[in-house]
């Protein structure tokens, strides 16, 4: 690609940008930076002279045909109109100051109060919106007001809707449809040229279209009357146009709408819609382009010697996208990517291989009409500016030079200064007063390349951090699915990331709460940074007879650095009642919108066909299960004093309680003629063998055997530690619901089980006045041997497999 080195004058500087808008108004700039402002900007003072203040951020803004007002479009808000001349002309005092005049617009200035609008445009005393409503893009005709009559209100006159449809993607590309809705649809007013009219001049700001290719495009009717024709590139690449001064359709319910018809699709949302000027007979090519770097050009074909009719041909070329904005200065084609501007030639030229700008045509036009374009011979060239987000309408200097004005993403508004083909036969001739100036230049050209290469070196140390991240969580992954593999030398080490949970419970206000308290446990080498989401899901036994449905709580972590813990507390009873057991599933998930720096999203949905906010949300995430937990009523015992091991404290009966109120008046009742109703009690006989074998206690005795079988139905462990409630083959405890209840173990010899003999076994008792607590003791107790049994089992299995 060949580089031309451009003369550019910072002039001034404005911070970062959300988006940009720049207009050239004579010596007057109008700019917006994404914020709620619009700023006014005098060229040669080099100052802002009037801020526009509006109630929302400014998404669009455009001055009217004589240039005395000027609209915005503004988020939420609708469209607003406000009185130019009155703003510039009003604050002599503040100019004097050099002191920005701060103008607030209130509510009363809009004209357009639809918060849906996209886009607009005013051409002939008629204001044209696009907005989305629903699946239709909607497009509105209002009539404005005359000002001298003292009229404020716009009286719509037409509207009509086209159907939404999704945006067709190469096949190369895994998904279907693009998002649009993000994407403005780009509108312009393309007018017929006359004899009478300038070479390039537009017609009140609008570009200008030769009759022949005007008629060929537009048809013979709209080219009669003169009509202007509003055309409209909308976000999934389609291109419709209406003529404005025709005679509209009438519909079955009576209403006027226009005669609106589709005249390409360029399959991508269309950036910018023109005309381009070659040799003396005007304009003669339509030129659209798309953001992602695809051009189309529409151009006439002389009717032939053969008699052949005349036609228009529409021919396409790519270059590089994405096309951040794009403006047109005859025969050249600016636009910027997200790197750097360029032009592209439009036409063939006879310049000499030796002109600085030859491979851009950036010389005299020829005054012969050429075939075809010719963008498809010559490449584009890098005018040494980069990062551009909007550009002004180009103009020409006294000195005959093309001077563009710039906005960068950076903030910067520049005015850029064409070389013209003679420059380079002056280099060696410059005039000593040049001498400082060309300095200027040469080291404006220094600025650029220095931002140029701080934005690339920016962007690449945003790629190293995201795949520094990607093999961090990489590396996580492999740890948390290694462990799951079933091979015992694997399942005997402790788990490098692990989740495990504790029942507690917490009295408030004489109100009993039980709540499950996760620790996540990192003994590996990684940290689990920012990005990574602790999520348990909570199956309760109410749910799975109900809908089967469950509860999820997500703690987003901060950092857990190697060897710490986290712990978070979550509630597990419903409406006040607890529903054992509860099936609690931990996961460790990751989003890979962490992976990203918000700006790197940006760029990666305008690189790319499919947004990157669609694929995340399609497959968003990794989720790696951590374990499985299950609370049972023995996870859910409060262990009494040690010194109540006498018998269960049975709850009181009706007659009971009674009882106790009438003696307490010195009632004397027969309680001994009641019958006192004992403890509901069940035992569960388990072998000592398999109690030995499982909770490692080979050789014990009979009372550390009872006290270790309580402790591992208590605590799910049997090692002798220090467990103060736990000194003697007995526990008392209350369970959910203040329901007490009573376990014992002990060893006994049953007989006649099995032909081998008498077989030694230890009998746990459970004994509670509550079914309900009997019953879940009950289960619980079963499931623990279950899994126990099971476990032997499993660990048997492999000593036999193993070689």
């Amino acid at each position: 690609m060949e580089t031309v080195r451009c003369f550019v004058d910072c002039l001034a500087d404005f911070g970062d940008l959300l988006s940009a808008k720049v207009i050239r108004n004579g010596t007057e700039v109008f700019l917006s930076t994404g914020a709620s402002d619009v700023l006014v900007f005098n060229g040669q003072e080099k100052r802002v002279k009037t801020v526009l203040h509006f109630c929302s951020s400014v998404k669009s803004f455009a001055l009217s045909n004589d240039r005395c007002r000027l609209y915005a479009l503004c988020e939420n808000d609708g469209l607003y109109c406000i009185p130019v001349a009155l703003e510039s002309s009003s604050h002599s005092l503040s100019a004097k100051c050099h002191i920005p005049a701060l103008s607030t617009v209130s509510k009363d200035s809009t004209v357009i109060k639809d918060g849906k609008v996209q886009s607009f445009i005013v051409v002939e005393g008629i204001l044209v919106t696009v907005s989305m409503q629903e699946s239709f893009w909607t497009f509105e005709l209002y009539e404005l007001p005359d000002c001298s009559e003292g009229a404020m209100a716009y009286q719509r006159r037409a509207g009509f809707q086209v159907q939404v449809v999704a945006a067709r993607i190469p096949q190369k590309h895994m998904a279907d449809t693009v998002d649009s809705k993000s994407i403005a649809p780009a509108l312009a007013c393309i007018y017929p040229s006359s004899d009478n009219t300038p070479n390039g001049q537009a017609h009140l700001g609008h570009p200008l279209l030769e009759p022949l290719l005007f008629r060929l495009l537009f048809g013979v009717d709209t080219s009669l009357v003169h009509s202007p024709v509003i055309l409209c590139g909308l976000p999934d690449g389609r291109l419709f146009f209406f003529p404005l001064l025709l005679p509209m359709l009438t519909s079955s319910r009576g209403e006027q709408k226009p005669q609106i018809k589709m005249l390409y699709s360029l399959e991508q949302p269309v950036t910018f819609i023109g005309t381009s000027v070659t040799g003396e007979k005007g304009p003669q090519y339509l030129v659209v382009i798309g953001q992602r770097g695809r051009i189309l050009i529409a151009m006439a074909n002389q009717e032939g010697s053969d008699g052949k009719a005349a036609d228009c041909s529409f021919i396409e070329h790519t270059v590089q996208g994405p096309v951040e904005c794009a403006c047109v200065d005859g025969e050249r084609l600016y636009y910027s990517t997200s790197a750097n501007l360029l032009a592209l030639s439009l036409i063939n030229t006879s310049a000499s291989p030796s002109s600085p700008l030859s491979a851009a045509a950036v010389g005299a036009a020829l005054s012969t009409r050429p075939k075809r374009p010719a963008v498809f011979s010559q490449s584009a060239v890098c005018l040494s500016v980069c990062r551009v987000a909007a550009l002004a309408e180009p103009c020409i200097t006294p000195a005959g030079s093309v001077e563009l004005l710039a906005l960068s993403l950076s903030g910067k508004l520049l005015q850029v200064t064409l070389p013209q083909a003679s420059d380079k036969e002056s280099l060696s001739r410059l005039a000593s007063s040049q001498v400082g100036q060309r300095v200027n230049d040469l080291m404006g050209g220094i600025g650029n390349i220095w931002e140029r290469a701080s934005s690339m070196k920016h962007q690449l140390q945003l790629k190293n951090n995201t795949l520094r991240c990607l093999n961090h969580v990489f590396n996580v992954c492999h740890l948390i699915l290694n462990c799951h593999k079933n091979d015992q030398e694997v399942c005997e080490r402790k788990p490098p990331i692990s989740c495990r949970g504790v029942a507690n419970w917490s009295t408030l206000l004489q109100k009993d709460s039980l709540i499950l308290t996760c620790i996540l446990e990192n003994l590996s080498d990684c940290a689990l940074h920012q990005g990574w989401t602790l999520c348990i899901e909570v199956y309760s036994s109410r749910s799975h007879i109900a809908d089967g449905s469950s509860t999820t709580y997500s703690f987003a972590l901060k950092k857990v650095d190697c060897g710490e813990k986290l712990e978070v507390n979550l509630p597990l009873d419903i409406d006040g009642e607890v529903f054992l057991p509860v099936k609690i599933n931990c996961y460790l998930v990751y989003s890979l919108h962490s992976l990203f720096h918000p700006e790197e999203l940006r760029h990666l949905s305008v690189v790319s066909d499919i947004p990157i906010s669609q694929l995340l949300r399609d497959n968003g995430c990794i989720s790696l299960a951590l374990n499985t937990l299950t609370l049972d009523w023995l996870d859910c015992l409060r262990i009494a004093e040690p010194n109540s091991y006498a018998d269960v404290p049975k709850q009181l009966t009706t007659w009971e309680s009674t009882h106790k109120f009438l003696s307490s008046k010195q009632t004397r009742t027969q309680l001994q003629s009641m019958s006192k109703a004992g403890p509901h009690a069940v035992v569960v006989r388990i072998s000592s063998e398999l109690l030995r074998t499982g909770l490692s206690l080979p050789g014990c005795s009979t009372v550390v055997l009872c006290i270790s079988v309580l402790k591992w139905l208590v605590f799910r462990t049997s090692e002798t530690g220090d467990y103060k409630p736990i000194q003697n083959p007995v526990v008392c405890a209350l369970g959910p619901g203040r329901h007490e209840a009573r376990l014992l173990t002990k060893e006994v010899t049953v007989s006649g089980i099995n032909s081998k003999g008498d077989l030694s076994v230890v009998e746990v008792q459970v004994e509670s006045f509550s079914v309900e607590a009997l019953c879940g003791l009950h289960h619980a107790v079963l499931r623990r041997v279950q899994v126990t049994m099971h476990t032997e089992q499993t660990l048997q299995l492999i000593l036999r497999n193993k070689p």
